[in-house]
Formats: C-alpha cells, sequence, structure tokens
C-alpha cells in the first residue's frame, strides 16, 4: 500500500473544510427552451447569497425565476435566471438597475444584511436585506424582466436585460391599449341608465312618468287638482277650461275678473301627482 506523500496534500485545508455548511435543497427543474430576447417576463426572487468572487470581491448571488406568465410565454414558467453581481464599479450597469427596482441602497446591504446561521456551495443565504425578502410568498421580491441571453460554456444561458417592477409593467400595458378599445370596454361594463321620456311639444314639461300611480286627465281637462274647490262665482261659459266647447252664436261674454284662478300651475301640466319627479 503506497500512502500519498505530505506534499501531494499541503494545499488541502481539512479543518476549513470541515467547516462549509452544503445544501441538499433542489430548484425546480427547467426542461424548456432558453427564453428569447426582447421579451417581458414575470416572475419573483427565490433565493439571494452574500459571497464573494474568485478575486475576494463582494459579490450577491440571485435566483430569480420566472412564474405565472400566461398565454404564448407560459411555457417559461419556471426559466431560472442566475446572476452574479460582483459589487465593483466595473459591474454597477448589472447590479444598480437590480438594487434600484427592488429599493435596495448600498448602505442596506452594508449594515441591515440578514443572513443564515450556515453557509451552503453558494455562499451565505440571505433572509433579508432591510425590508426586502426574496421568496414567492413576499410581494416585494416580484417583478417583470426584459429578457436577454448570454453566451456560457459554449451554450446559451437566459440573462436580464433591464427591470420593471409591478407598477411599471401595468402601466406600459395600459399605455399600450387603444383609447377607443378602453372607451368600448368600459361602455359595455356600465349600461346606462334609461332616460326619461321627452314631453310632446306643447304638452307641457312634467313627463309622463312622473304620475305612475293614477291616470293622465283627458287633454280637455286643464290641472283640475290644482283649482280651489269651488270658486265664489261661477266662472262665465267663456273663461279659460271650456277652450275645447263650440262658441255659441252670440258673442261671447269676456270672463270675470278673478277667474283666471281656476287653470292649472302651468299650460298642460299634469296635475293629478303632487309630489316631486323622481329624479
Amino acid at each position: 500500500m503506497v500512502r500519498l506523500k505530505p506534499e501531494e496534500t499541503e494545499d488541502l485545508n481539512v479543518a476549513e473544510l470541515d467547516a462549509i455548511e452544503y445544501s441538499t435543497e433542489t430548484f425546480d427543474s427547467y426542461d424548456g427552451e432558453v427564453p428569447p430576447k426582447d421579451i417581458e417576463l414575470l416572475g419573483y426572487v427565490r433565493k439571494m447569497w452574500w459571497t464573494r468572487t474568485q478575486n475576494g470581491d463582494p459579490m450577491l448571488k440571485i435566483l430569480w425565476l420566472a412564474a405565472e406568465n400566461t398565454d404564448d410565454l407560459e411555457e417559461y414558467n419556471g426559466c431560472p435566471f442566475w446572476l452574479n453581481y460582483a459589487l465593483i464599479g466595473g459591474a454597477k450597469f448589472r447590479w444598480a438597475p437590480f438594487l434600484d427596482n427592488f429599493g435596495i441602497t448600498l448602505k442596506d446591504i452594508k449594515t441591515k444584511t440578514d443572513v443564515a446561521d450556515k453557509d451552503d456551495q453558494n455562499g451565505a443565504p440571505i433572509n433579508k436585506i432591510a425590508r426586502f425578502r426574496p421568496g414567492e410568498e413576499f410581494d416585494e421580491a416580484w417583478s417583470y424582466i426584459i429578457t436577454d441571453r448570454e453566451r456560457y460554456n459554449g451554450e446559451w444561458k437566459p440573462a436580464v436585460k433591464s427591470w420593471l417592477t409591478l407598477d411599471e409593467a401595468e402601466e406600459d400595458a395600459d399605455e399600450a391599449e387603444p383609447e377607443d378599445e378602453e372607451d368600448y370596454e368600459e361602455e359595455e361594463a356600465e349600461e346606462p341608465e334609461p332616460e326619461p321620456e321627452r314631453p310632446t311639444r306643447g304638452r307641457g314639461r312634467a313627463p309622463a312618468r312622473s304620475a305612475p300611480d293614477k291616470p293622465a286627465p283627458a287633454r280637455g281637462a286643464r290641472g283640475t287638482r290644482s283649482a280651489p274647490a269651488k270658486p265664489e262665482q261661477p266662472a262665465p261659459r267663456g273663461a279659460r277650461g271650456a277652450r275645447s266647447a263650440k262658441p255659441a252664436a252670440a258673442p261671447a261674454k269676456a270672463p270675470a275678473r278673478g277667474a283666471r284662478s281656476a287653470p292649472a300651475r302651468g299650460r298642460g301640466r299634469d296635475g293629478g301627482y303632487d309630489e316631486e319627479p323622481p329624479f
């Protein structure tokens, strides 16, 4: 039996490797196609880690998962986007849009990052940064992205071109809808109430529906209810209210003074209903 020579295992740090924790957690498997460029997908930050690059620079490792997309985009649900955002000046074009989209600041990362007790193979799992928490159950973790593609080890892998908050995506969708279709939908949704019937010209301004419980008076009757019960002196035959009768052979006498109080309040106004109109 031949043992390894000490110089062959000199760089094997037993204590350091024993101290490292690992996780056997498996993420959703995805067998679909890599999404094409420039499409808008909905999803959420499933998990984040605090770790470092090979050069020792601080880095956020992020797993964003496409979810709840519908119609033609439904096939991309479950597609994982693995993002390595090294927090260095040369990579600011990558990490700054992500932080801005989720309302995270560098100061939050420095002073308000809560991590798990033990690291796994990806680094220190992040429980939350300030008020941001990764996970499907947290509203703040959801967003839209505009997709991109990157070449890695000779294969295309999904990448993020830009980030959109839920509100921004809804505003873009509203602006894209034609106004005429929007108005048409509103008209379909809300049926207008039927307008009251227009009164016949010359019949007075009160609509027919103003007296639902009582029949309308005959055309010759001119507001009988609004007149006094009985005038002290009877009105002459030629007074207003008898215009439908044929004139007598002799010239009609002038109407008695005060006989004008007998007609209704207005020409042709329906006097059979004293209550206010129902509108």
